[in-house]
């Protein structure tokens, strides 16, 4: 009898599509509960899957508020992307205010996102998922002239990186504050970039 062959196109998207399932329900009960009293196994029953499945995806719940990040990362990356003509800064000015656009258009959700990530020691466990994405336009706006020469740029994506995170802490604590999160994280931001601009 022939051995039946699978695709691995189709499973690949299966895995994505139940991952999807899982992130999105995950996401749902985050807002409806809070993200301390949503456990996996409800992540599992909000997705129609097994318990196991939910682990196979995503081995803690601390994993969630990391994909969360680096969707929200992937797709200001991409709207940046295709604005390559840009000068770097605009472009990088324009990275953060994508993602505080994100950040904002679902408040709750963002707060208890950034809640788990702090209580799964995220900070602590993780390398700034911003570096990758920040390291490569400082170093394009170096080779372009547009960055002073003598900037690490090593340096400066963490500290970008640092900033911006601080502030997201911060937005997510006082959330009674008029402050908006482009204000908040702008002011640091544009420091940082004034200091690295070429010294004429």
């Amino acid at each position: 009898m022939k051995a039946r062959q699978t695709n691995p196109a189709r499973q690949v998207g299966r895995y994505a599509s139940t991952k999807d399932l899982l992130y999105e329900a995950a996401a749902a009960l985050f807002v409806e509960r809070g993200y301390d009293d949503t456990t996996m196994a409800d992540i599992a029953e909000r997705a129609g899957t097994s318990r196991r499945t939910a682990f196979n995806h995503f081995p803690s719940k601390g994993d969630i508020p990391m994909l969360w990040t680096r969707r929200m990362a992937d797709r200001a990356l991409e709207a940046i992307t295709a604005s390559a003509e840009q000068e770097t800064s605009e472009r990088i000015k324009d990275f953060f205010r994508l993602i505080n656009q994100e950040v904002t258009a679902k408040p709750e959700l963002s707060r208890q996102m950034m809640l788990g990530w702090t209580a799964a020691t995220g900070p602590i466990r993780y390398e700034s998922q911003l570096l990758a994405d920040l390291t490569p336009l400082l170093r394009d706006g170096q080779a372009h002239g547009q960055i002073d020469q003598m900037v690490d740029v090593a340096v400066v994506a963490r500290t970008l990186s640092d900033v911006y995170m601080g502030v997201i802490y911060r937005w997510v604590r006082d959330q009674g504050t008029s402050e908006t999160l482009q204000s908040m994280a702008e002011g640091g931001i544009n420091l940082i970039l004034s200091a690295i601009r070429p010294h004429t």
